[in-house]
């Protein structure tokens, strides 16, 4: 995520709130990768419904030893994209395909009223570093700019769960937003999609600021629409 002309450390508040495996990609694990490479397969359909996982074969295509691809199968299964019972080897599950459309359904229901409750509760050295990062994402202003429109997406959906005041929604929409990589890996996001979701992230920001919780899960439904009708015959990736 990172490049040389965008510095993650600028904005300590929110590196704080992310978390180094997203400030720092070095400190993720190869259990990470696979896990991440493998359900872009599943996602993208390379991988159907009914398809057996041969850690083995998929160790090979991976370019990687069995070990990190088994703890990723594992993650998997926990998450129920895949299948496992006992003496039986993996499969991918039905439906599987439509895991990020689902994630961003459940992202519908719940950040609206995430947004609503957390207006105004943002604290104000949070709310400068989103500020200072808006600026820096502001479309074309400067080399890499896309790189920090990513970062303003992270970061402010994520602030929104952590400050909206509701434990178990906070856990849910941060483990919807650990799958955002994919969308990103995927290479859905356009300049043109960044340069709207700038916009938006803006009046949404503003929202937040100014306390108004109506306008802020306004902003972040429309906001949210957009995200879906965005994409390649409204799919979610």
């Amino acid at each position: 995520m990172d490049s040389p002309s965008f510095n993650p450390r600028r904005y300590p508040e929110l590196c704080a709130l992310l978390g180094e495996e997203i400030v720092d990609p070095e400190r993720r694990s190869l259990a990470d990768e696979a896990h991440d490479r493998i359900l872009l397969k599943i996602v993208r359909g390379e991988l159907a419904a009914g398809a057996e996982l041969k850690s083995t074969r998929l160790a090979e295509e991976l370019g990687m030893s069995r070990t990190p691809v088994i703890q990723a199968l594992a993650r998997l299964t926990a998450d129920g994209i895949v299948s496992q019972s006992l003496n039986q080897r993996a499969s991918v599950r039905p439906g599987a395909e439509n895991w990020l459309v689902d994630l961003h359904r459940v992202r519908q229901r719940l950040e609206t009223e995430a947004a609503r409750a957390c207006a105004g509760q943002v604290p104000s050295p949070v709310l400068d570093d989103l500020r200072t990062l808006l600026e820096d994402a502001k479309p074309g202003k400067r080399p890499g700019w896309q790189i920090a429109a990513r970062w303003l997406d992270q970061a402010l959906h994520l602030v929104v769960a952590e400050h909206c005041g509701n434990l178990a929604m906070r856990e849910i929409l941060r483990r919807c937003w650990s799958y955002k990589r994919l969308s990103y890996e995927a290479g859905n996001d356009s300049d043109r999609h960044l340069r709207e979701g700038w916009r938006q992230h803006q009046g949404l920001l503003e929202a937040l600021a100014s306390g108004d919780g109506v306008a802020a899960a306004e902003r972040m439904a429309a906001h949210l629409d957009s995200a879906a009708r965005g994409t390649a015959g409204g799919r979610i990736l």
